[in-house]
């Protein structure tokens, strides 16, 4: 009883117990949301080996690496992006002379910028997601090929593990052009 000699109003603890239970699971879930990577997993059907993800990309241009943007925390060697100069399209509309190719910040089914695997000064098959400047890296399927002279080298992704394989660029360009 109140001291007016009356019950306490039943809403009223109502509303009070609903905001405090509506308050905790915002928290709950904000805690679990930032602090869980696996809520973010890529997950993504494999678009195959290069020849086959670049069947189904906007195009394929041969490029050199010229740059690479910010460096991300997780990692001394991954950047969040890189910029390639044009050395020729292969196949696709691409009008311009270079493109950003925005890597994996790690939360999404996109290539990493690992300079490990790309240097500045390289060339590489790249398969495109559009004829933009700037544009998504890869994802889901091997999007690259090493060009180191007159070889392409991929890492395909087969029983659980890469491997790697090489074809003369010459037949690599004639297998893209056909493709198209």
């Amino acid at each position: 009883m109140t001291p007016s000699g009356r019950l306490p109003r039943l809403t009223s603890m109502r509303n009070k117990f609903r905001l405090f239970i509506g308050r905790s699971a915002v928290v709950f879930i904000l805690f679990f949301v930032a602090g869980s990577n696996v809520a973010f997993a890529c997950s993504c059907a494999y678009k195959g080996d290069f020849l086959d993800y670049a069947h189904v990309s906007a195009g394929v241009i041969h490029a050199r690496v010229v740059s690479f943007g910010d460096r991300l925390d997780h990692g001394e060697t991954l950047y969040e992006s890189m910029v390639v100069e044009v050395v020729s399209v292969v196949t696709g509309k691409l009008k311009i002379d270079s493109v950003v190719l925005m890597g994996d910040p790690g939360l999404l089914c996109l290539e990493y910028v690992d300079s490990r695997n790309f240097q500045i000064g390289n060339e590489y098959l790249i398969a495109l997601h559009s004829d933009e400047a700037v544009q998504p890296f890869g994802g889901c399927g091997e999007a690259w090929m090493a060009v180191d002279g007159d070889l392409a080298t991929g890492h395909s992704f087969s029983d659980g593990g890469y491997r790697q394989y090489s074809l003369p660029l010459a037949e690599a360009i004639e297998k893209l052009t056909a493709v198209f």
